[in-house]
């Protein structure tokens, strides 16, 4: 039987038809700021440019797509380097993630959220856009999911920012199929196939895109690529129609 995610994909597929090279839209050039969450498994920001690369034509490929992070690094720890990084390059999307627990421990949450309305106001300045990068729990601590979402929906909604909810793709693909090993012996860091989830959510809410059909699988099998692909496009569009309804009521 497929799986819900599949399906939802699979309808997507039927109602956009695939993204030909000419139509994919969405930023050229990204930062992303973090820590190993993002360096980990030749770094997310390669697969997401891969995924892009895959897709657009050589004249729309990424003009840059870089990251900067820190071993172990809290979000405050990129006060001193981000305003370089901000002037090195015109950016039109900088990614933000913060150490796993930092926005949700009452000893690290204030500075958390301290930096992320600080580097939004520098960011904006800078002519880019912040994005907040949803991490995900670890597999011991699943109760993770729900904190992380309140808070990365909580600063996201509070600094009119937009929050990419690759945590709520891990738990989702968690869920359905514990099988496919999204997090390294640790329990904490990616694996491969986490890091290509975390990708594949970003390409889907960055470009606005399912990559469901993508060619790029990251050495994957591709029955786990093209269901992890489902998974994102399906996850960045419950993410989206969540903030919508919760807009709705707001407004009533």
């Amino acid at each position: 039987m497929l799986n819900r995610f599949f399906v939802a994909a699979i309808v997507g597929i039927c109602l956009t038809g695939c993204v030909s090279a000419n139509e994919l839209s969405g930023p050229r050039n990204v930062l992303f700021v973090g820590n190993s969450f993002t360096y980990y498994n030749n770094s997310l920001h390669n697969h997401y440019r891969a995924l892009v690369q895959s897709t657009a034509p050589d004249d729309e490929r990424p003009g840059r797509v870089r990251s900067m992070t820190i071993s172990g690094g809290q979000l405050p720890e990129h006060a001193a380097g981000l305003p370089s990084m901000l002037n090195s390059e015109k950016w039109q999307i900088v990614v933000l993630q913060a150490h796993s627990r930092g926005p949700i421990e009452a000893a690290t949450a204030e500075a958390f959220r301290r930096a992320a309305r600080d580097y939004v106001e520098i960011i904006r300045d800078s002519g880019a856009e912040p994005v907040f990068f949803m991490t995900w729990a670890y597999t011991d601590k699943p109760e993770m999911t729900v904190m992380l979402d309140r808070a990365y929906t909580g600063i996201g909604q509070a600094l009119n920012a937009q929050v990419i909810p690759v945590g709520l793709a891990f738990a989702a693909a968690t869920a359905e199929r514990p099988e496919i090993q999204l997090r390294a012996a640790d329990a904490q860091h990616p694996s491969l196939a986490g890091t290509y989830l975390a990708a594949c959510t970003f390409f889907a809410a960055l470009h606005d895109t399912s990559p469901v059909g993508n060619q790029y699988i990251a050495g994957l099998d591709k029955e786990t690529a093209v269901y992890l692909q489902g998974v994102a496009s399906s996850t960045v569009g419950a993410y989206d129609e969540r903030k919508m309804r919760q807009r709705k009521v707001v407004d009533r």
